[in-house]
């Protein structure tokens, strides 16, 4: 009966986590957090999901983690076997801005920089802190953080990318801050891995000319590339990472796929 928490879980993968979690075993205790519980709890009874949990949680309000892990401790018996920090802010404003854009634009770039940072850096600190103490009760001590292969500069340079700047600072500051979390409970046993999910099917509400955009250096990286793989496949994906990840492999950061493949390859 493993304890699976989800921090940001109202929609994309991060909600899809809910429904492969459980789809796959009705032993499965699953808590999300959600800034909007109500909204998420509908959702989550419109699909009939069973032993899912919603909790507020809100990535840019530490306390409101640490509130979520006091809640999750007495819904679990005071354990949680997997933890995914999930939920990211995308500074969807510059999105397609390139570094010399911000050229009489500072203010702009700072704005924007210190909340994502806050979200998707800070937010992961905060919540891997908050349900510490309930990973270090179990047995299996597995946290992932999911990232992006957009910070990777083999990528950036490859795929000809210098947009969606701010998101690739965060995440390659992610990374940096799953490795030292894998450092600092190395003894304890834990194990830390950030994961890219690959190009998953998240943006329906998207205009198309938005995501196609964002997905042309997708294809200059990879001319094989057919498109975006479902939520559902990504999330299975990530989760046997997880399972599988061996103890030499804490800290690191690995694609969907459990190696160094990058998008959708494999």
């Amino acid at each position: 009966m493993p304890v699976y928490v989800v921090i940001g879980a109202s929609r994309g993968i991060g909600y899809q986590f809910l429904k492969t979690l459980s789809s796959q075993d009705p032993s499965n205790i699953i808590i999300g957090t959600a800034r909007t519980v109500d909204a998420a709890q509908e959702k989550v009874a419109a699909d009939g999901l069973k032993n899912v949990h919603i909790v507020h949680g809100d990535m840019d309000d530490h306390a409101s983690l640490t509130a979520a892990a006091r809640k999750t401790a007495e819904i679990s018996g005071g354990v949680v076997d997997y933890l995914i920090a999930n939920g990211a802010y995308f500074a969807i404003p510059c999105i397609f801005d390139v570094a010399d854009d911000f050229v009489g634009k500072e203010d702009l770039f700072l704005d924007e920089l210190k909340q994502i940072m806050r979200t998707n850096v800070a937010g992961t600190l905060f919540a891997f802190n908050a349900f510490m103490p309930l990973i270090l009760k179990s047995s299996i001590k597995r946290v992932s953080a999911i990232s992006s292969a957009a910070m990777l500069p083999e990528y950036i340079v490859g795929a000809e990318d210098p947009t969606s700047l701010h998101y690739a600072l965060s995440k390659a500051a992610l990374n940096t801050l799953v490795a030292k979390f894998a450092a600092r409970y190395k003894q304890e046993g834990v194990r830390f891995v950030s994961i890219s999910p690959g190009w998953v099917d998240t943006h329906a509400d998207m205009p198309k000319e938005f995501m196609e955009r964002m997905s042309k250096p997708f294809y200059r990286w990879d001319k094989t590339l057919k498109g975006p793989i479902s939520p559902a496949q990504s999330a299975e994906m990530c989760l046997k990472v997880m399972d599988d990840l061996r103890e030499e492999q804490s800290g690191e950061f690995l694609s969907q796929h459990g190696n160094h493949v990058w998008i959708n390859g494999k």
